[in-house]
């Protein structure tokens, strides 16, 4: 009785692994196969040039009384303040804006062209528009003693009190757009584990950012004139008479470089990936210009090296 116990035990420790040996190694595919699809959740660093307010700073030439070029990284001593001290800090075309990890850069797409290579390809797009508006004059009443003037011509230097009828502001209006581009290819290695799938690869990036600036047609503004004429004197006449109305800047980024990342499968078809860059070069033109003036350009060359991990959380089929 005990030699036929021992030889069921025996058979079923044979058997169970045995039985169970197909769905361990199931005939599920964990590693990449020729013709599969895998769109992948990018989390990580903004792949963008900057943020609204960033472009605003850096990308809008002044209308008047500085020197065409942008205003940020200016030196302070009064004998240099022409020269831009720092053009990678002034526009911030290092590469990207500093964000954190959590920040969703976009959507990967990847095809597998053979068991080891993708082709794979990320865009995202992001355009702000602001309409304009016109300047409405207010009246000062003089229902109080501090206000001497019946109209309201400069609103930041009259003061209001009961009664009177406050300006309302211009509005520039703006039209900002920020796009990127990018393609590349992935080599998989092959390792015991077909859970882990290490890969190397290299890519191409093309960047654009612009805004187009416009002034209302009244701002409130306004400036004296003094014509080659004697005597033939003006006063408080509405500066879009002489102001150029259009001012617009942009940048074109382009750039490769070279990835490796580790995925693994966390079940057959969800992946979950980290991916970081290697090496990364980027060549950067600015170009500021205001209608009727000469265009100004501005370029910058950038290496990054073992910078801008991605954690990717990827579908594929």
């Amino acid at each position: 009785m005990l030699k036929k116990l021992s030889i069921i035990l025996l058979t079923l420790f044979m058997v169970v692994p045995a039985m169970a040996q197909p769905e361990e190694s199931c005939e599920c595919m964990f590693a990449p196969r020729a013709g599969q699809w895998e769109f992948d959740l990018v989390l990580g660093q903004n792949q963008f040039f900057g943020n609204e307010a960033a472009l605003s700073m850096t990308l809008l030439p002044d209308s008047y009384g500085q020197p065409l070029g942008s205003t940020i990284g200016i030196s302070v001593p009064s004998e240099r303040e022409n020269v831009i001290t720092d053009l990678t800090q002034t526009i911030n075309i290092g590469f990207l804006n500093r964000n954190n990890l959590a920040n969703m850069i976009g959507m990967q797409a990847r095809y597998f062209l053979t068991n080891r290579i993708d082709l794979n390809f990320m865009g995202a797009y992001n355009i702000n528009i602001e309409p304009g508006q016109n300047y409405v004059e207010g009246t000062v009443f003089g229902m109080a003693h501090s206000n001497t003037s019946d109209v309201l011509i400069d609103p930041e230097s009259t003061h209001y009190d009961v009664g009177d009828i406050f300006a309302h502001k211009a509005i520039l209006a703006s039209v900002q757009n920020a796009a990127i581009g990018q393609l590349g290819s992935n080599y998989y290695f092959t390792v015991p584990n077909e859970r882990i799938n290490p890969y190397i690869g290299i890519y191409g990036q093309v960047k654009w950012a612009r805004i187009n600036a416009y002034y209302p047609a009244y701002s409130g503004m306004t400036v004296t004139s003094d014509s080659l004429q004697e005597g033939n004197y003006a006063d408080n006449i509405p500066i879009e008479n002489f102001r150029a109305f259009g001012r617009a800047g942009q940048m074109l980024g382009f750039g490769g470089g070279i990835d490796f990342g580790v995925q693994y499968s966390l079940m057959e078809g969800l992946i979950i990936g980290l991916e970081i860059s290697p090496v990364l070069y980027q060549y950067t033109l600015m170009h500021l210009q205001i209608n009727d003036q000469m265009p100004y350009y501005a370029s910058n060359h950038n290496v990054s090296v073992f910078k801008f991990p991605q954690f990717k959380l990827g579908f594929r089929f």
